[in-house]
Parts: structure tokens; C-alpha cells; sequence
């Protein structure tokens, strides 16, 4: 499953989310590892910021719809246990930084 989040009209973005989330394979009561990497547009190589969490599958499901909602414009799930997102437009909105959220299902 791939969904681009279209953020240009208010309706778009809240039709490509409510598309999004209903293809989403998310256990609600499995666990899940974030990890978020952030990098500076024309930074070095390796990341400015990488951060990890544990959370229940519920609290995935809240956390990619505020990301979606927010700034993130790519969806994928390749396989039913890795959810990636991504924001790779290094824009003045998102203050010049692309963002890679992955989420790994753990039990």
C-alpha cells in the first residue's frame, strides 16, 4: 500500500488521510517501535536527530493521522508489521528539514 497525501485543498488532504488509514494493517493491541530520523535540507550525510519510542498499535493509529495531517505527504506498507512515512520536501514550512517516520510492529 503507497497513499500521497495531496496537502494543497483542505478536502484532498482529509480524503488521501481517510483513504490512507482504512488500507492500514495495524494490530491495535500489538506493540510498536518508532523511530523518526530528521535531517537538515543540504546538511550532512547522516542524520541531526533520530528518536524512539515503544507504543500500543492503537496510539499508531492517532500518531500517523496527526502526522499525515500535519506535514508527512507519504504513506507506505510494504508488509503487514513496517509502516514508513515520509516528508522529503525541504520547504520554509517544515523549516527546511526532511523527516522519515518508521514504525515496526515488535509483538
Amino acid at each position: 500500500m503507497r497513499v500521497k497525501i495531496r496537502h494543497t485543498i483542505p478536502g484532498h488532504t482529509i480524503l488521501d488521510i481517510d483513504k490512507a488509514m482504512k488500507e492500514l494493517v495495524i494490530e491495535d493491541l500489538g506493540t510498536y517501535r518508532e523511530q523518526t530520523v530528521i535531517k537538515h535540507y543540504g546538511g550532512r550525510d547522516e542524520p541531526d536527530a533520530i528518536r524512539e519510542a515503544f507504543m500500543t498499535g492503537a496510539m499508531v493509529r492517532l500518531f500517523i493521522r496527526i502526522q499525515l495531517e500535519d506535514s508527512m505527504h507519504l504513506i507506505e506498507q510494504t508488509e503487514p508489521t513496517k509502516i514508513t512515512l515520509h516528508c522529503d520536501r525541504a520547504t520554509k514550512a517544515n523549516w527546511y528539514r526532511t523527516r522519515t517516520c518508521t514504525y515496526t510492529q515488535v509483538s
